[in-house]
């Protein structure tokens, strides 16, 4: 192996364990609460290859968000989204993109941060894949109902919403609706009821 060929190597796998303490750490904290030397001290580097791999704290933040979220996901086809995303939410580990999303709430520079991947790397990509009208305005429906949903479960830990009930159809459906380009928005009901 060339000796370029193990740094990058190494190097890679560095960026990785920083990015995964990240992850953690803001999924426990606040932005404000969380500091790159902590992050550094997780992983057991300087404080600078932190800046040097990500460059500052709001990009290591918006790194650790992309990283955390189920985007991913989005790579399928639009079929199998709705039943994807109701599974996703569903599963029994605590996902850290919603609590990095909670925790975050009272930042406004890590709302915006947040705002800006929720557009770039989630509903733009979606209402991308989306046919007829108001594609963006489904898109988010989408991630509002999916972030929604999650939040009453696995924050609130609302009784209807946890393990013991099977609201995978019903979440299924609701995401199903949101995509559904036939599905005519109310506003269009009542104008086409009136005439």
């Amino acid at each position: 192996m060339r000796p370029e060929n193990s740094e990058k190597r190494s190097g890679d796998a560095t960026r990785r364990r920083i990015l995964a303490a990240a992850i953690a750490r803001f999924a426990h904290a606040s932005y404000e609460e969380v500091k790159l030397r902590d992050i550094a001290a997780d992983v057991g580097v300087d404080v600078a290859l932190v800046h040097r791999s990500f460059g500052s704290k709001e990009q290591l933040f918006a790194a650790a968000v992309v990283e955390a979220c189920p985007s991913a996901l989005l790579s399928q086809d639009r079929g199998r989204l709705s039943g994807l995303f109701a599974s996703f939410a569903l599963e029994s580990q605590q996902h850290d993109g919603l609590h990095i999303f909670v925790r975050s709430l009272t930042s406004p520079l890590a709302r915006d941060l947040i705002r800006a991947c929720c557009y770039r790397d989630f509903i733009g990509p979606l209402a991308a894949k989306l046919d007829g009208p108001d594609a963006q305005q489904r898109a988010a429906l989408f991630v509002s109902c999916l972030i929604g949903f999650s939040i009453l479960r696995e924050v609130l830990r609302v009784e209807p919403l946890l393990a013991g009930q099977d609201s995978g159809p019903l979440i299924e459906r609701l995401l199903a609706a949101c995509l559904d380009d036939a599905a005519p928005l109310a506003a269009d009901q009542n104008a086409s009821q009136s005439s």
